[in-house]
């Protein structure tokens, strides 16, 4: 499939108020964490608590994830300059939305609310961190097929269910609703060059949501996450990052701008040595006072690199991210 015109014309994101420490969530879930580092051995439980690099997470109280995903699209459109009979296509890739939320479209109850009267409503789950690669993808193929889809808006919101907030050996989880517009044929925003994605259905439950006693609970397999998921983890990253930059006719070099999750602070000097970046070639980001946010993670630090003005005209950044479906994702962007 050829690549339309396609631009970022805008992104913001929004976080709830209220805020935990890591240190307090922990001690919280003390149970929870010990359970799910007891099959690991010594050596890898003390690694698992030892590179986090979280603070403090923003936490869902009185604004929900729906609440704050309404909140970064209107931000993101008024940034833009449009308003709702704009929209032709609205994409939902929240993966936990909510006890509340699991089977509403928040794609169908946003058009409404920002009038978007004719926007074509999609909504998928189990993409985690790496679902907006696959919402870009999505994006990118309506467009490219159908000419009256000119704007598309994606959108994101996560909170887990009560008492799952540690996924560790992994992370811990902070809420956060994010959103994105897509203008095509426009002058303004990065222009997309490519978007790859690959999937492993195999390890689909290595992170799972399941029901125990009629409750919503994260389930991390932490010996599947050590023994089956870690070993292929960068692997696959690089080679997306590879087949990303070979279809766009570019190197690694190329890349100014490195756009990763904000799972750990191992895991993303993980990353780093495995393109093998000089160190602080990945910038500071908000991790550590907004923990992971799932997919916003990398709207968060997008949005922050551009308003900082880090971002200038012609410069390539390359999105990266991994996680729930087990899902991987690459994509390119030129400023």
């Amino acid at each position: 499939m050829t690549i339309p015109d396609v631009r970022i014309a805008s992104t913001a994101y929004a976080v709830p108020p209220c805020v935990e420490t890591v240190e307090a969530v922990m001690e919280r879930e003390r149970t929870r964490i010990e359970t799910a580092l007891a099959p690991l051995g010594e050596q890898a439980r003390k690694k698992a608590l030892a590179g986090l690099g979280l603070s403090r997470v923003h936490v869902c109280g009185s604004k929900q994830p729906y609440d704050l995903i309404r909140e970064a699209a209107a931000a993101a459109l008024a940034e833009a300059g449009l308003g709702g009979p704009d929209i032709h296509l609205i994409i939902d890739y929240s993966t936990l939305p909510g006890e509340g939320s699991q089977y509403t479209s928040f794609a169908h109850k946003l058009s409404v609310d920002l009038g978007a009267e004719d926007s074509l409503n999609l909504s998928f789950k189990t993409g985690g961190c790496a679902g907006l690669h696959l919402a870009l993808k999505t994006a990118l193929a309506w467009m490219s097929m159908d000419d009256s889809i000119r704007t598309a808006v994606l959108v994101t919101g996560d909170t887990p269910p009560e008492g799952n907030r540690s996924l560790l050996p992994v992370t811990v989880q902070g809420d956060a609703g994010s959103a994105v517009v897509l203008r095509r044929q426009v002058s303004n925003g990065p222009r997309l060059l490519g978007v790859e994605v690959m999937t492993l259905g195999h390890l689909h439950d290595a992170i799972a949501l399941t029901t125990t006693d009629g409750r919503l609970e994260i389930r991390v397999d932490a010996a599947r996450i050590e023994n089956e998921v870690m070993p292929i983890y960068y692997l696959n990253l690089l080679r997306l990052i590879d087949k990303a930059l070979t279809k766009a006719s570019l190197k690694l070099t190329d890349v100014d701008h490195f756009i990763y999750s904000n799972i750990s602070h191992r895991d993303r000097e993980g990353f780093r040595r495995m393109l093998e970046l000089p160190e602080a070639s990945l910038p500071p980001t908000a991790m550590p006072d907004y923990g992971h946010t799932f997919a916003s993670d990398l709207v968060i630090n997008y949005t922050d690199l551009r308003r900082e003005g880090r971002l200038r005209p012609g410069q390539l950044a390359l999105f990266a991210s991994a996680g729930i479906g087990f899902t991987w994702g690459v994509t390119l962007a030129r400023a």
